[in-house]
């Protein structure tokens, strides 16, 4: 039955050859290159299924695979050009529910996709999670880009939303550096990526946190930030 399916890959022709495909199947069909891209249209759109490159840049498609299914059910195939059973074996330990390894023929790709979705016919396709969030004073709307802090207006730039949507999915969790790269869309092996990070982590802080309060924004050296929901708990 036509879905919507999710294809993520960094390779612009395996992208047009599965969108092709797909589409001749009935399908309609979004594309992400990386995971960011990726989690963005997945929280924004009821998406039935995932086909997932596992060579991602940045967020590889297993960390991405396990990040979807700790959120929710939607199948995913995963495509890989590792010939070892380990890999594969990992991905399925994500919760992969099928792979097919390149070079593989779009045909046996629609047809396991057509039996992946007889199977979750009774699921139907959903946005990973809501558009609104609210974390103690600080509410979210994702739909709009809006940020408030009690009755504050945040004025946040896309980019700044987009750290702060990541940093407040699990407070108190450290989200990493190459995650919040891709949130402002600046590549890991950019030499002034991380000197980039740190000014989008500053202007957003200076938004977030007024004068004399405790950080909300807690670095974690090496590793990342985390948003913290009890001030001067980090």
């Amino acid at each position: 039955m036509p879905a919507t399916i999710l294809v993520v890959d960094d390779e612009p022709r395996m992208v047009e050859i599965l969108q092709l495909a797909l589409e001749a199947a009935g399908h309609q069909v979004l594309t992400a290159p990386d995971a960011a891209h990726a989690w963005r249209l997945l929280t924004e759109h009821p998406v039935s299924l995932v086909v997932l490159d596992v060579m991602l840049p940045g967020t590889s498609g297993i960390e991405l695979c396990r990040r979807i299914r700790d959120h929710s059910a939607v199948p995913v195939v995963l495509l890989t050009a590792l010939s070892r059973t380990s890999e594969r074996v990992a991905g399925l330990e994500a919760g992969a529910d099928d792979y097919l390894t390149k070079p593989f023929s779009p045909r046996e790709l629609v047809l396991r996709v057509a039996a992946i979705l007889r199977r979750a016919q009774d699921a139907p396709a959903q946005p990973l999670v809501t558009t609104r969030r609210t974390v103690g004073d600080l509410v979210l709307d994702a739909a709009r880009a809006d940020a408030r802090r009690g009755v504050r207006e945040l004025h946040l730039t896309p980019g700044e939303f987009r750290l702060l949507w990541l940093l407040t999915e699990r407070p108190g969790s450290t989200v990493g550096t190459d995650l919040l790269l891709e949130a402002i869309g600046v590549t890991t092996d950019a030499w002034r990526g991380r000197g980039a990070l740190r000014t989008a982590i500053y202007r957003l802080r200076a938004k977030l946190e007024s004068e004399g309060e405790p950080a909300v924004i807690v670095t974690e050296h090496g590793r990342g930030y985390r948003f913290v929901t009890s001030p001067g708990s980090g």
